[in-house]
C-alpha cells in the first residue's frame, strides 16, 4: 500500500517524473522530492489544500494511479495540516523514532473471534505515541486469520499465525494461536529428561493437544537410518533389532549410525549442497579437495563454530586450503555475503543490497557495512587482477578500502549486524577475521540458532523457524523456546553437532507415529506426529538400489559410488534431475526440490531404472526367488528388503493369494509384487 512502493512511485525510476525512496527508506530524498524538485510544484503553501501531491491521490486531477487517499482521513488530514504549517523539515533537536511495539504480542483466540492491536512508537525524547492507524499491517497465514488496516484480527480457522505491524521502516510482531476451547482436556505430562520434549509438550498442551504415540521399533528403525545415514537397515539389522529386548537399544543404535561410513556421506552431501562445491565453478581437482575437507570434518565431528572459522577463512590455493574454494565459488563480493549471512546467519541480505528489507529492520547501511569485510577478497579470475590469472592462488587478500554505500555516495565502514562497528588495526589486515570472530561468538544472536533450526529442519519436515534460512521478526518461530533451549545447549556442548543430533533423534518428539489422533489431526506445525516427507533424491535412488540389488553406474563418477557419494551434480542422472538433487547454484534449501508430481509417479510405474531392476537376473529378486523356497519366506523377504518392516497376517494373506494367480510363474508374480511394494507410499516416504 501508499504510493512509495514498489509499483509506483517508489519504482527505481519512478513514475511520470516523480520519484520517492522505496517505502521511506530516504526521508530527506523524499522531503526534496516534495518541497524542491520542478520548483516545488508539488506543494501549494498559499492553498495547502489544491497541492498537486494531494489533489492527485484524492482523484481530483487525473491521476494513473487512481485514488489512493480518501478525503477528511487522518492521512489526508495528517499531510495538509503540514502544509497548511509551511511543509518545514524536522528541526534540529526534534525527537527522532527510536523503537515499535505491538500490543498484545501473544494472544489466544478462536475462531470468528477478533482481537484489535495496538502499535506504539518510542521517540528519542522519551514520547510515546500511538501510530496504530498509521501503521502498515499483513498476516503470514491468511487462510488463519485476516487483518484489517486498523490493525483488527479476524481468526477464522485452527492454528497458528503471526500478524506483522511496519512504521517508521520497522517491524513488530505479534503471534497468534487460534484453538477451541476443550474443558475436557487433559495436559500430557511435562517431561524433564530431553529439553525438546519438555519444550514440545509445553507448548502441545498450551494448544490442547496430545501428540501421537511412539512409533513401533521397525518404524524408529527405518526413519533414524534414513535420516541420520541416507539408507534403509538391511534385513539382518532388522531382525536383530527386533529381537533385542534392551530398552536402551535406540539409544546405542543412535551412537552406532554416527560411527557409519554412512553417515560421513550424507551429513558431508548436505554440506556440500549448503556451500555450493560445484565443478560447475571449480576445477575437478578442487571439488573433490573440499569433497574430502567436509568428509573429514564430519567424521571427527568438528566443532561448528570451528568448522564456520574454517569455511571462512580459507585463503591461497585449494591444494594447501581446500576451503578456499568456498570463495573461489563466488561471483563476487555481493555473492560471498549473501552466501554467508543465508548459510551461517539463516538470514536473507539480497533485498538491502538496493533499499531497504520489505520484511525485517535490515538496511543498505547494514547490507555494505558486512560488504565491507569481504570486498578485499579477490581470486585468481578476478577482473581486477588482470596479471594472475594463471596464478597459483585461488583466494587473495587485495588489502582495498572499505565498499562503498550507493546510497550515500560514501565509503561504509565494516560493521556486524545490529550496528556494532570493530575496531580494525590499521594496514591491509584481512577484514574477514573480525567478520569471522563475530560470527562464530557465543555471544552472537544469530549462528548457533540458525544452526539449530538448520538441522531441526533435517529430522522434521519443516524448521522451528520456517524457511530455514529466513530467519526474521516477522517470520517467529512456532517454538521460540524450543528454539532458545536448543540454542543455549548447541553453545554449552561448545557447538557440538553430535550433541545436538542426538539430542532431537532421543526425543520422544522425534520418535512419535505419523498416526493422528482425534486432536492433532489437523496439528502440522507443532510436532505432535510425526509428518511424512518424500526421501531424498540421493536417498531415494541408494533406497532403490539396495532393496532391488542392482547398482547404479554413474558416468564420470569412481566405480561403486553410491548417489550420496557424487561428488556434485554434475553428473549425468535423469533419476536425480527428476526427483529434485539440488544443481547447487544457490545457498539455499529451496533449491532442492523435494515435492511430488505426476512425472515421478510414471517413472516409477513404467520407468527402466524400477522395471530392469526388479526383473535383473542378478538382483533381488532373482536371487531370493531361487533361495526362498516357500512363498511365505519370499514375501517377507521382499516386504523387509523394500519397506524395512515383516508383512502383517493381513498383508501376508493378501500376498499368498496374489502369487497363487500366477500359477506355476514364480519368478513373475515376484517381480510384480517388488514392483508394487517399490511404488508404495510407505516406499517413497520418511513415516
Amino acid at each position: 500500500t501508499g504510493c512509495n512502493q514498489g509499483a509506483c512511485h517508489g519504482y527505481s525510476l519512478g513514475k511520470n517524473g516523480f520519484k520517492l525512496s522505496l517505502r521511506g527508506a530516504d526521508p530527506k530524498a523524499d522531503f526534496d522530492s516534495l518541497t524542491d524538485e520542478f520548483l516545488g510544484r508539488r506543494i501549494n503553501r498559499h492553498n495547502p489544500s489544491a497541492s498537486l501531491f494531494l489533489t492527485k491521490p484524492l482523484g481530483e486531477v487525473a491521476h494513473k494511479g487512481g485514488v489512493r487517499l480518501e478525503a477528511d482521513s487522518l492521512e489526508h488530514r495528517l499531510l495538509l495540516g503540514w502544509v497548511r504549517e509551511g511543509a518545514k523539515a524536522d528541526s534540529p533537536g526534534a525527537a527522532t523514532f527510536e523503537s515499535l511495539s505491538i500490543y498484545p504480542r501473544r494472544v489466544v483466540i478462536g475462531p470468528g473471534w477478533q482481537q484489535q492491536l495496538q502499535v506504539i512508537a518510542t521517540y528519542s525524547d522519551g514520547s510515546r505515541r500511538d501510530v496504530t492507524r498509521l501503521s502498515v499491517f499483513t498476516v503470514n497465514t491468511e487462510r488463519i486469520a485476516v487483518v484489517t488496516r486498523d490493525g483488527l484480527v479476524q481468526a477464522s480457522m485452527l492454528g497458528e499465525t503471526a500478524v506483522s505491524a511496519r512504521f517508521e521502516r520497522t517491524f513488530a510482531t505479534a503471534e497468534f494461536l487460534v484453538l477451541e476451547p476443550r474443558e475436557d482436556f487433559e495436559p500430557t505430562p511435562v517431561p524433564t529428561d530431553n529439553v525438546v520434549d519438555r519444550f514440545v509438550i509445553q507448548k502441545l498442551n498450551s494448544m490442547n493437544v496430545r501428540p501421537s504415540a511412539l512409533v513401533d521399533d521397525a518404524g524408529f528403525l527405518r526413519r533414524v537410518s534414513i535420516d541420520m545415514t541416507g539408507i534403509q537397515p538391511e534385513p539382518d539389522q532388522l531382525q536383530a533389532f527386533l529381537a533385542d529386548k534392551d530398552p536402551k537399544k535406540r539409544t546405542r543404535l543412535i551412537e552406532q549410525l554416527f560411527r557409519t561410513e554412512a553417515f560421513v556421506d550424507q551429513w558431508s552431501l548436505k554440506w556440500g549442497d549448503l556451500l555450493q562445491n560445484s565443478r560447475t565453478k571449480l576445477s575437478d581437482p578442487a571439488v573433490f579437495a573440499f569433497r574430502e575437507w567436509l568428509r573429514e570434518a564430519v567424521a571427527t565431528n568438528r566443532p561448528l563454530d570451528q568448522f564456520a572459522r574454517e569455511v571462512l577463512g580459507g585463503q591461497g590455493g585449494v591444494s594447501e586450503s581446500p576451503t578456499a574454494a568456498f570463495y573461489a565459488v563466488s561471483n563476487d563480493a555481493h555473492d560471498t555475503l549473501q552466501r554467508t549471512t543465508q548459510v551461517f546467519c539463516g538470514i536473507r541480505m539480497l533485498c538491502a543490497r538496493c533499499h531497504p528489507h520489505p520484511f525485517e529492520n535490515w538496511t543498505q547501511e547494514d547490507y555494505y557495512g558486512l560488504f565491507s569485510f569481504f570486498n578485499q577478497v579477490a581470486t585468481k579470475n578476478d577482473p581486477r587482477l588482470p596479471g594472475v590469472k594463471n596464478a597459483k592462488s585461488v583466494v587473495i587478500n587485495l588489502k582495498t578500502g572499505f565498499g562503498t554505500n550507493p546510497r550515500s555516495g560514501q565509503a561504509q565502514p565494516p560493521r556486524f549486524l545490529g550496528g556494532r562497528e570493530p575496531k580494525l588495526a590499521t594496514g591491509g589486515i584481512d577484514r574477514r577475521e573480525a567478520y569471522i570472530g563475530w560470527l562464530t561468538s557465543k555471544d552472537n544472536p544469530f549462528f548457533a540458532r540458525s544452526l539449530v533450526n538448520r538441522v531441526w529442519s533435517y529430522f522434521f519436515h519443516r524448521g522451528i523457524i520456517d524457511p530455514v534460512d529466513d530467519l526474521r521478526s516477522t517470520n517467529p518461530a512456532i517454538n521460540p523456546k524450543l528454539l532458545d533451549a536448543l540454542t543455549a545447549d548447541l553453545i554449552a556442548s561448545g557447538f557440538d553437532m553430535r550433541h545436538l543430533m542426538r539430542t532431537i533423534v532421543s526425543s520422544r518428539t522425534y520418535q512419535r507415529s505419523s498416526v493422528a489422533n482425534n486432536s492433532n489431526i489437523h496439528d502440522d506445525m507443532n510436532f505432535s506426529r510425526f509428518v511424512p516427507r518424500r526421501l531424498p533424491a540421493e536417498t531415494l535412488l541408494d533406497c532403490l538400489v539396495q532393496a532391488t540389488g542392482v547398482p547404479e553406474k554413474f558416468s564420470g563418477a569412481p566405480a561403486g559410488f553410491t548417489a550420496k557419494q557424487l561428488p556434485d551434480a554434475n553428473i549425468q542422472s535423469d533419476f536425480l534431475k527428476l526427483f529434485g538433487k539440488p544443481q547447487r547454484m544457490e545457498a539455499c534449501e529451496c533449491e532442492r526440490d523435494s515435492g511430488a508430481n505426476m512425472l515421478q509417479a510414471l517413472h516409477f510405474i513404467n520407468g527402466q531404472s524400477i522395471l530392469s531392476r526388479v526383473s535383473a537376473g542378478n538382483g533381488r529378486v532373482a536371487g531370493l526367488v531361487k533361495s526362498e523356497k516357500e512363498v511365505v519366506g519370499l514375501v517377507e523377504r521382499l516386504y523387509t528388503w523394500s519397506l524395512c518392516r515383516r508383512p502383517t497376517a493381513k498383508e501376508q494373506a493378501v500376498a499368498v493369494k496374489f502369487f497363487s494367480s500366477y500359477g506355476d510363474k514364480r519368478q513373475e508374480a515376484a517381480q510384480d509384487f517388488m514392483w508394487a511394494l517399490l511404488n508404495s507410499r510407505e516406499f517413497m516416504l520418511v513415516h
